[in-house]
């Protein structure tokens, strides 16, 4: 018997239920989701972050897949109004409810809870269902939500004005190199608001580059 046979055969069970996994959740996104252009972008933008932050949140290719999953379905508690302002309530709510087969309960609810800290207030020990998780869960719902409101700003105007993300990390700095195909001005100045969870989880501040320009917020979302 090959000796590397099994742990291929790991891999590529894992491969498979990591596939499985994200079909289940884009089939739940199409379903409820009005504006799949935006989520759609904005779990590839969010991909790019955990990969460039790698090496400072420690997080492997299952949790990859759990920011995936949140970035696909943040927004479907918008439902019939865009401007809904508790949706991402409502999102962890529909994510709960739902019967998953890919994912187990305690994935879920990790997930739902990324959707839910996309906006708004950060996680605090004073949110019931963020004090429930164990301290492992609570440390992964920070980092992963701390990339998605990151990914979500830079969609601001879903126009898909911010094509890739470059992170130089830094001891003191994050420094986000923007590919860009137009103006990013509320993108970044969304950034800088919702970039509040990724400072206090890295300890570093957080720095706005389109080529060799810092870009810095303006005073006004127009």
């Amino acid at each position: 018997m090959n000796s590397g046979s099994q742990p291929e055969a790991t891999t590529a069970l894992a491969v498979l239920k990591g596939a499985n996994a994200r079909e289940e959740a884009l089939a739940f996104m199409r379903e409820l989701e009005r504006r799949p252009v935006h989520v759609e972008h904005v779990a590839r933008l969010a991909g790019q972050l955990f990969d460039e932050l790698a090496e400072l949140h420690g997080l492997g290719p299952r949790e990859r897949l759990l920011l995936e999953a949140a970035a696909l379905l943040h927004d479907i508690g918008q439902g019939a109004d865009p401007f809904a302002e508790e949706h991402h309530h409502r999102s962890a709510r529909l994510i709960r409810e739902r019967r998953w087969t890919h994912f187990t309960p305690q994935e879920v609810e990790i997930f739902a809870q990324v959707a839910r800290y996309h906006r708004k207030a950060m996680p605090e020990m004073a949110h019931d269902e963020f004090r429930a998780l164990p301290a492992w869960d609570r440390r992964v719902v920070q980092r992963l939500a701390a990339l998605l409101r990151l990914a979500d700003s830079f969609d601001r105007t879903h126009q898909q004005l911010v094509r890739q993300v470059r992170v130089e990390v830094r001891p003191n700095q994050l420094i986000f190199h923007l590919d860009v195909k137009g103006p990013p001005l509320r993108e970044v100045k969304s950034a800088h608001g919702k970039g509040d969870l990724a400072q206090a989880v890295f300890q570093r501040d957080l720095v706005f580059m389109v080529g060799n320009e810092v870009i810095a917020p303006p005073s006004a979302d127009p």
